[in-house]
């Protein structure tokens, strides 16, 4: 995108918004904004160095207080969710509709993804399938449906603590996270400290 023309507080704007690792530090308020504001005259070629840092304290101090109203709702609404998380879970992967037991299924470009109870995935002749699975099962009200983050937080919350999503599947006031079965215990401990706080 041509940005020549567009004023420099547009152009922090759109830099910041690249960088997560930049949103990041500044939702946690440990920015050296004279230093960022050096490297971004550096990166887009511009000499204004003061205009730069302005404009990176007054996007940085919009940015946060958006988040936290974001989060703040977020947090609310899970707080009120239901949770719960089953055990010995298998993800079969199939490039057509299948009819099988599964507990929730999505479909994907490249076909179908099943995810079904391990003692059920053994009685198949499926081949594609893998096992050691769990689902956190998050009950929540239909709300969910119009407020933005919700996942954003359950995901941040889960990769600060190294647990890796295999995937997530929403569908009104049901979400499903599947992460492997050696997860499941701290990733349910770390929501439930999360909404705690």
């Amino acid at each position: 995108m041509e940005q020549n023309n567009l004023p420099i507080s547009k152009k922090v704007k759109a830099y910041i918004e690249r960088k997560p690792y930049i949103l990041e530090a500044i939702e946690q308020n440990i920015v050296n904004y004279s230093a960022l504001a050096r490297e971004i005259g550096k990166d887009l070629n511009i000499k204004n160095i003061d205009t730069i840092k302005a404009a990176l304290i007054r996007t940085s101090e919009k940015y946060r207080k958006t988040k936290r109203k974001t989060q703040q709702k977020a947090i609310e609404l899970l707080r009120q969710a239901n949770f719960s998380v089953k055990n010995k879970i298998a993800t079969l992967h199939h490039n057509t509709f299948i009819d099988i037991q599964a507990i929730a299924y999505s479909k994907t470009p490249s076909g179908y993804m099943f995810f079904l109870n391990e003692n059920v995935a053994r009685k198949s002749t499926f081949k594609k399938t893998d096992y050691g699975f769990a689902i956190l099962h998050i009950k929540s009200s239909r709300e969910i449906e119009y407020t933005p983050g919700v996942i954003a937080f359950i995901l941040s919350a889960l990769a600060s603590e190294g647990i890796n999503v295999s995937h997530v599947m929403d569908c009104r006031e049901d979400t499903f996270i599947v992460v492997k079965e050696h997860d499941a215990s701290l990733a349910f401990q770390v929501l439930a400290q999360r909404l705690r706080i």
